[in-house]
Formats: C-alpha cells, structure tokens, sequence
C-alpha cells in the first residue's frame, strides 16, 4: 500500500526540530515494518496545530490526495494531526470522501474502521490540550511582564539577560537623530527613514529603514526610561488574534538609566504625532497639512479619497520622467487607497500657467466668478439681497408702531412723558436697523479688490522662470485629485474649486 506520513512540530526551537528528525525516522522505519511503500512524509517545521492557514505541507498533502498519489495517511497521534476539532473533522471527512483512511497510531484508531464520534473526543481533547497550554503560556508571560522581563531585541540597546538592557552606544545615536528629525525638522516618518538609509544607517538586522520602523522607535516609551509590558495578549488560541490590552492593565516599569532621549523630549513627539493624526482623521483633511516646501508642489496635491498628500517620484529609463502620485496608493497600493493617478510635473506646471493666464484675460468671468463664492460663502442672513428685504420690513414694522403709539396718545390711553419715552425707544431701534443695513457687504467693492489682488500674484506667476513652492503658494490653497483624473485647483482665498 502506498502511504502518506505527516508529522509537525509547534516550534523551531532545536529540541522541537530534534523530535521532527525522530518522527521523519519513525515513519521511514514504520513503512518498511509493515511492507508499505512511503510516498512521502509531509512535515511541518515551527506551525502550530490550531489552524491550517500557514500548513503549506499539510495543505500539500490533501491536494496530493485528490490527485489520488496515495491510499492512507498515517499521523502519529490525534495531536499532531490538528488541534482544533473542526479542522481535524472536516480533513478526515474530506480525505474519507475520497476513500483515502487516516491511521493514527498511538490511539491505534483509524478514520475508515472506528466512528467519528471516538474520533470527535480526541480531537476534542486535543484542542483542550492546546486551550490549556495557551493559558498557562498567557500566565507565564504575565508574571514576566509584571516582573520586568525585557524584548529579546530592541533597537538602541544590547540585552544582558532576561531583565536587563544596556544603552548601544553606535543604536543609541540613531535613536536621537530620528527624534531630532521628527521634533525639531518637522519631517515624516517616511523621509526618517529615507534620510537614514542616505547616511547608511542601518537597522539593528542591518537592513534599511522604512516607515514602520521609524514610527516603532518615535512611539516606544522604553527610549525615556519607561518599560511597558503587557500591550499584547492573545484573545483566542484557535486564531491567534492578538488584541490591545488596556492602558490601566500594563505593567509599567520606571528605567531611568535606560533613557536615551529626554521624557520632555518624547513627549513632544507624541503631542506632534497625535496632532497630525487628528488633522488626517478630521473632515477638512486640505486643512492645515503639515507643511513642506522641498517640491514645487509639496504637500499641495491631495488625494479626494483618502485625504493625503501627493508624493514626488521620480523614473528614469532613457529620460528622467518626474510624477506624483497618491502616497497611500504608492505605500500599500490599493489596499487602503485605489486612487492610481499620476500627474506629470512639468505638464501640470504648463496647464497651471494657462489656466492663471485665462483668468486675467477675461476680467468680467472672473469678477463674476469671485461674486459667485463670495455670495455662497455668507450665511444666508447675511446675503445682500435677502438681507435689504429684512431690513426692509423691519422699518416698516417700526414705522407702524410709531403710529401706533401716537394713536394712543390722541386716544389719551398714555401721557405725553410715556409717548416720548416709546418714540425715543422706536427712534433708536430704526437708527441701528439703518447703520445694520450701511455695514452689510459690498460685494462689487470685495470682487474688485480679490480681482486686483490675484491679478497682480498671477502676472508676477507669469514672469517667474523658475517657479518655487512658496510662489504656487501665494495663488493656490490646494489641487483635489480623484481616481477618475479630475484634478480641482482651488486658490487661495476660497474654499470651493475653480
């Protein structure tokens, strides 16, 4: 009979990997014993048995037995075939349907001769097994972090043993310099870590930076002095899913001769780094984006989906192509933003120029254009017309009651001390409902002087050869993007696209 073997082990640890090398040798021996002929032995190295998600050779194994490779399977013990009772029924169950048995020879039982309900109990029992394992595993990390216990490798710092870290002095410069970067140049965590792989400053694997890594560094407490513990625990064994464990439930361990840059210092980071998550997260993402001038068109450029800048990029085959594109989509693609537009940079500068040079050419369109905002931006009692009418009424209301009350006094239902007294009172309010009505904008005047205004930054925009991003600046509030390539240029003074 030809036969399949599986075999795994939980870890790569090399008393694990040992045990692996025994289980390869059992089956070999195991085959020849009763006169089978081994097809192939399917292991598993460091996976545990809770899932099938990351057992490449276990799925191997069921797709060789569709191909129908082999007439059995024979497993060790329940355990190593699976740990979770679902995962282990519906393998079993599959590779009975396709009339291949499954051995398992420490329980001596097999999938074809004894019934699913014995096979169901020690499945169960294995994954109470694993359930039971995960706890005490849970438990035993908790002491450690209530004690102290440090990461096996952190940047910055050399580990002594279980609970205690030495500063690296060649890491430890690395770290000032990348919260240097942060707190006093204004840079992001992307352009960190470009500009330590400039300098050939390397990881503690002595690989590149990227922009986790960085970020990793800038929110870690343990570079002020601080060790905190129990972030992290495991909210299900069969799944693995890890959740955030709450502030007040971790163990936070003072290490001031661990610092390696000031409290004041990271707390500064984190005041800039919440600060400009609060700014990406509000709905006016255009609003006051960090600020960069180092391109034309930094930080200028939005993506309309998910509100983040443009970023610079830069090809060269036989020419230099300069573009920009979405930084979202070019970090994780379409994965968190589908936005794939790309803008060619001097093309976009060509169509800016025509686009400021037709606005002064037509001075009545462009009039009528700023009266157009200018009227959309006032709250509606504010606008011109709506409010004349208001005042309007208001005028005659108080007219009439000035009759009124003259009325009354030919009617001798008041004196004359008390007509005066409501005539003054009547007086004063139309005096404030006509300085109201003096004060109301003047739109015409507004046009004129924004007209005025744009029209000399465009022609001195016009003369400039080489324009910077302080000059885009001067007209231009920010350019919206969408993935279809509508490109909005909105200018400075209004909140709405022209």
């Amino acid at each position: 009979m030809k036969i399949a073997a599986y075999c795994r082990v939980s870890t790569d640890k090399d008393e694990q990997l040992d045990s692996l090398l025994h289980q390869k040798e059992f089956f070999t021996q195991y085959a020849k014993r009763n006169g089978h002929e081994l097809f192939r032995l399917y292991a598993d190295e460091g996976i545990t048995g809770t899932s099938l998600k990351k057992r490449e050779e276990f799925k191997r194994l069921l797709r060789d037995a569709e191909l129908g490779l082999f007439d059995m399977v024979v497993v060790k013990d329940i355990s190593r075939f699976a740990r979770n009772t679902v995962d282990a029924l519906q393998s079993i169950r599959k590779l009975k349907a396709m009339g291949i048995n499954t051995l398992f020879l420490t329980a001596n039982m097999d999938s074809m001769g004894d019934s699913e309900f014995v096979l169901t109990l020690f499945s169960a029992m294995a994954q109470e097994e694993s359930n039971n394992l995960s706890k005490r595993v849970k438990w035993g990390k908790r002491i450690n972090a209530e004690k102290g216990r440090v990461p096996q490798r952190v940047f910055g710092y050399d580990r002594i043993d279980k609970f205690t870290l030495e500063i690296n002095t060649e890491e430890a410069r690395i770290v000032r310099k990348i919260f240097s970067l942060y707190n006093e140049q204004g840079l992001g965590c992307r352009t960190i870590s470009m500009t330590l792989n400039r300098d050939n400053d390397k990881t503690k694997y002595g690989n590149d930076w990227d922009a986790r890594g960085v970020r990793r560094v800038l929110v870690n407490p343990l570079y002020c002095g601080v060790l905190v513990n129990h972030k992290y625990e495991i909210e299900d064994f069969l799944t693995g899913k890890q959740v955030s464990v709450p502030k007040e439930e971790r163990f936070c361990h003072q290490r001031p001769s661990w610092a390696i840059v000031t409290p004041e210092d990271f707390q500064k980071t984190q005041e800039i780094m919440d600060s400009r998550r609060t700014k990406y997260d509000s709905g006016q993402p255009f609003r006051d984006a960090r600020y960069s001038s180092r391109h034309i068109f930094s930080t200028l450029i939005k993506c309309a989906h998910c509100g983040r800048s443009f970023t610079r990029k830069t090809y060269t085959y036989v020419n230099t192509r300069v573009y920009w594109r979405c930084v979202t989509n070019d970090q994780y693609t379409a994965e968190k933003c589908d936005n794939r537009v790309t803008l060619d940079e001097p093309e976009l500068i060509a169509e800016l120029r025509k686009y400021f040079a037709s606005l002064i050419e037509d001075k009545d369109i462009f009039v009528a254009s700023i009266l157009a905002r200018l009227d959309k931006q006032l709250p509606e009692a504010q606008k011109p017309e709506q409010a004349r009418q208001e005042m309007e009424t208001k005028r005659k209301k108080l007219l009439r009651k000035k009759d009124r009350y003259q009325e009354m006094y030919a009617n001798e239902l008041i004196g004359m001390a008390e007509l005066k007294g409501k005539l003054a009172s009547v007086a004063e309010e139309l005096k404030a409902a006509d300085l109201e009505q003096i004060s109301q904008p003047r739109q015409i005047s507004n046009a004129e002087q924004i007209m005025q205004r744009y029209r000399q930054q465009i022609l001195r925009f016009l003369e400039l050869e080489t324009v910077t991003n302080m000059d885009m600046r001067r007209l231009v509030d920010h350019i919206s993007v969408d993935k279809n390539g509508n490109v909005r240029v909105v200018l400075k003074e209004f909140a709405d696209s022209q």
